[in-house]
């Protein structure tokens, strides 16, 4: 039996060397990819411990503050969280403080927008004209934001330039309480210029009233007389110079400082100054500035000089409220520009807060910011319509700061991005006209770096964190980009914005004394893992919070940020509809994502063990096949079944023993140019592996040889066709031999289809999906980690399944050896009979490529319904590579037709 086993296998070397090849590539791909999987698991497993904990890891927020995106989502809106204003009290929040196993509570009280005011001092010296008597120059200010997409003009500011002395006439004293009538008209004051011709008035005082709309740009121009005669005693500078006051609102938060300090580390980020005392008691509300400034805005400034009349008309006595619409409606030419950003002005912000005046000054403003609050306000968070999160436009109502007398500077505009559509409500606070209580004023008592907080891992940090910098927003806080927190202070503060003095404060705007805080973040005493008793903790702690308060609870460790799409409709200004994709907490993103590798590995081995098998199956069992006519004639002969068997299997264990040593040196080799740390306990099984494919696959080839009748054995299995059809064409002819023996071609379609399915569907999700598969920030880390052994699979299949095509057409060849021998006897060259087994492999390269490509464009329709034009071009492309790759493993099974004995295969026919 050895002798004949031996005999066999070096009697039918070709075969031999293609079975082998075959085993040995199957058995080499499942060791380094079994090798590879191990090793990115071992890597995504280490990515996931570092950052399955973030800062905090339970939110606890009130029951209302919930976005209807967020249900039944496993997310945590970021604007939702940001823009709620209270709803959980002090004793709630201590509740959860006393709970056992919570090391940290650290409240967060949403207060408000702060308005802040600076001043761009616009020099207009060198830009007078030389020799001119009179002249009017314009500085016209565009606000800048968006990115850029939005430019909103501002009111523009004129300037009145003489040379001749301005004398400043004051007018009569007001009195308060004291009535006049029109005998009794107080004499108002006014500016005269001293002309070589005379004494005329000009720059009269605009008399109109307030501005009705503090947004218009007719309200907010502005016009000033100055004169280049230092004696002049109307100039209000020495240089001929206007100002453009650019509003910055800020948005405040409170915190304690204890917990905040113990959460994240605050008190190590104060970069001068000191850090918040929760048991201040200096007066004002104490704050800590943030040192840079989170806000996308600039402003440019076109510097014109007016022509046409408009200094003689000045001259000839015009009121400034008219001198104003007068100016704007002659010709001008440019003659300079310049541009100032918010962080420019920033700087001068923080220095008024860090040096208020004294509480007893009164209420007063500074042209660098101000430390006074004497308004605020609140935003709601964005209305979200429809399944696809449509941003809802909400028309704003205006208000009283801002206006100014026509004509006159604006001490308090709003910013003018207010002027689009917003897509918030805004509440302004304003103090209640019965109330005692003076404005609240800002003591700053440090400055504070956002870079130097501790935000956790960088793959979990939270996005509404206080401190985590997203897009910047503009200076519109009612636009669709949120402000992070620049001003942060105690909740032992609050009670200074609190109900008494300030008017539209309730339980969802404003500072609620009865429950300010808006959100607490808790962090579990101790190690939290992803294992299964670490989280099972930090759940008993979050239901023991909910039970003793009746609050919101979210488990965020174990979260990251997953990016959530929101249509955002167009401005006024420049800004077209658009795509915001808004920063979201995805909740349980670290055990989904190990269960997910789990899975993702245990369907790789599979595969891959399906693509060995079928490829081992065919090659094992084509062997068998092509000794179907020795098999019959020994079973003539009187061999028992047995003994068929065991011959059967002898060979097959000698194949597989010398495929896995073969297979085991090539995937040492493999794996140093890979880079793939093979496994021993891999290497090791990788014999006992391939004998096992060897004899399993030719078990069921075997039992069919055996059991069928031994006349039938010497004849090839081949389909019977119903009516015969003469081919005319060699793609005819390559097709009906396809078709003779349907499941070989089938099992050569479907080893293909599998690879090519595989490495289209990683090209879409690549590509096409960009990582959102996944989802969240972690997540698409996890991706980027695991995509390489990914490739590694589907090439690997791929490369399993072209050699199962060549194995399949290599047996067609070998069957039909009598057949291609006679075209040779009777006149047909070798290239003929190399496009005929050409056609063949493209045939069953396209069904299994096709297949493949479909499969896989299918599966991507399910993970995404629209599907992009990329996803088709990349599996058309796919179907097309197949096919080549079909093609060019048919070479070698091709080559074998020139080697043909045609004189001995036509004699034994």
């Amino acid at each position: 039996m050895i002798s004949l086993i031996r005999a066999q296998l070096f009697f039918r070397r070709g075969r031999l060397a293609a079975t082998i090849a075959a085993v040995a590539i199957a058995v080499a791909s499942f060791a380094l990819l079994a090798s590879a999987s191990r090793g990115s698991q071992v890597r995504v497993e280490g990515t996931v411990q570092a950052n399955y904990r973030p800062v905090y890891d339970i939110l606890v927020r009130p029951p209302a503050a919930v976005d209807a995106g967020e249900q039944g989502q496993g997310l945590i809106s970021t604007d939702r969280v940001a823009s709620t204003y209270g709803g959980i009290t002090e004793a709630q929040w201590r509740r959860v403080l006393d709970i056992p196993g919570v090391s940290v509570a650290a409240p967060v009280a949403m207060v408000g927008y702060v308005m802040q005011t600076a001043t761009v001092t616009v020099d207009l010296s060198d830009y007078l004209a030389a020799g001119g008597d009179r002249q009017v120059l314009r500085v016209s200010p565009t606000f800048v934001g968006d990115g850029g997409l939005s430019k909103i003009a501002d009111g523009p500011k004129y300037l009145y330039v003489t040379r001749n002395q301005l004398e400043y006439v004051p007018g009569d004293p007001f009195v308060i309480g004291q009535q006049y009538d029109s005998s009794n008209a107080p004499k108002m004051p006014e500016i005269r210029e001293h002309a070589p011709g005379g004494v005329t008035p000009v720059c009269e005082p605009a008399t109109g009233s307030v501005g009705t709309n503090p947004l218009s740009v007719s309200d907010r121009t502005e016009a000033r007389c100055w004169s280049s005669d230092p004696t002049s005693s109307a100039n209000q500078s020495a240089k001929a110079q206007v100002h453009v006051l650019f509003p910055i609102p800020l948005l405040m938060a409170a915190i304690d400082p204890a917990q905040e300090a113990k959460l994240d580390g605050l008190d190590g980020a104060v970069t001068s100054g000191q850090y918040l005392a929760a048991d201040d008691r200096a007066g004002g509300i104490p704050v800590l500035t943030a040192g840079s400034l989170d806000l996308d805005q600039q402003v440019r400034l076109q510097i014109d000089r007016v022509g046409g009349d408009a200094a003689e008309h000045t001259a000839a006595g015009m009121r400034l409220d008219n001198a104003a619409e007068y100016y704007a409606a002659q010709p001008a030419t440019q003659i300079g520009a310049k541009e100032v950003t918010a962080q420019d002005l920033y700087p001068s912000i923080v220095d008024t807060i860090a040096h208020p005046p004294a509480a007893d000054a009164g209420i007063g403003l500074s042209t660098t910011g101000t430390s006074y609050v004497q308004q605020w306000w609140t935003t709601s968070p964005m209305a979200l319509t429809g399944a696809d999160r449509s941003v809802a436009v909400v028309p704003y109502t205006g208000g009283e700061w801002g206006r100014a007398v026509h004509g006159q500077p604006a001490t308090n505009p709003v910013p003018m991005g207010m002027a689009d559509d917003p897509v918030r409500s805004i509440v302004r606070h304003v103090p209640d006209s019965t109330s005692k209580t003076k404005d609240a004023f800002l003591r700053g008592v440090g400055v504070f770096d956002p870079a130097k907080v501790q935000l956790g891992p960088q793959l979990s940090t939270m996005p509404f964190d206080l401190y985590r910098r997203g897009s910047s927003p503009t200076t519109d806080f009612a636009g669709p980009l949120g402000q992070r927190a620049h001003l942060l202070t105690t909740l032992s503060a609050l009670p200074a914005l609190q109900r008494d003095p300030y008017t539209n404060v309730d339980a969802a705007h404003g500072v609620n004394k009865d429950a300010p805080i808006s959100m607490v973040r808790v962090r579990v005493a101790g190690a939290v893992g992803p294992d299964d008793t670490s989280q099972e903790r930090v759940r008993a702690i979050a239901d023991q919070i909910h039970l003793a308060t009746g609050l919101r609870v979210d488990l965020t460790v174990g979260s990251s940020p997953s990016a959530v799409a929101l249509n955002v409709p167009p401005g006024k200004f420049g800004r077209p509809a658009s795509t915001l994709r808004q920063d979201w907490l995805k909740l349980g993103v670290a055990t989904t994502i190990v269960s997910a590798l789990d899975g993702k590995s245990l369907v790789l081995a599979i595969l891959v063990l399906i693509a060995c098998a079928l490829a081992v199956g065919n090659a094992t069992g084509a062997a068998v096949r092509t000794r179907a006519t020795e098999l019959g004639v020994l079973a003539c002969l009187g061999w028992a079944r047995w003994r068929l068997f065991t011959l059967v299997a002898g060979e097959s264990v000698a194949v597989g023993a010398v495929a896995g040593l073969l297979g085991t040196i090539l995937a040492l080799a493999l794996s140093r140019v890979l880079g793939v740390a093979l496994g021993a306990d891999y290497a090791l099984l990788a014999i006992p592996a391939a004998v096992l494919l060897s004899v399993l696959s030719a078990l069921p080839p075997a039992w069919r040889a055996t059991r069928a009748d031994p006349g039938a054995a010497v004849r090839p299995a081949v389909a019977l066709l119903r009516r015969r059809r003469v081919p005319h064409r060699i793609c005819g002819l390559a097709m009906r031999n396809v078709l003779r023996a349907p499941g070989r071609t089938a099992l050569g379609a479907a080893s293909l289809a599998l690879g090519v399915a595989a490495l289209t569907l990683l090209v879409i999700i690549n590509l096409t999906f960009r990582g959102s598969v996944s989802g969240s920030v972690l997540g698409d880390a996890i991706t980027v980690q695991v995509q390489a052994t990914d490739y590694i699979a589907a090439v690997l299949t791929t490369l399993l399944g072209a050699v199962t095509v060549a194995d399949v057409l290599y047996v067609n060849i070998r069957e039909r050896a009598a057949e291609f021998a006679l075209l040779g006897a009777v006149g047909w060259a070798d290239s003929p009979l190399s496009r005929l087994a050409v056609y063949e492999a493209l045939a069953i390269g396209t069904l299994g490529a096709a297949a493949g490509a479909g499969t896989a464009l299918g599966t991507a329709a399910l993970l995404d319904s629209n599907l992009t034009a990329t996803s088709y071009i990349v599996a058309a492309a796919a179907a097309v590579g197949g096919a080549l790759l079909a093609i060019a493993a048919a070479l070698l099974p091709v080559r074998s037709l020139r080697r043909l004995p045609t004189a001995r295969l036509l004699a034994e026919e």
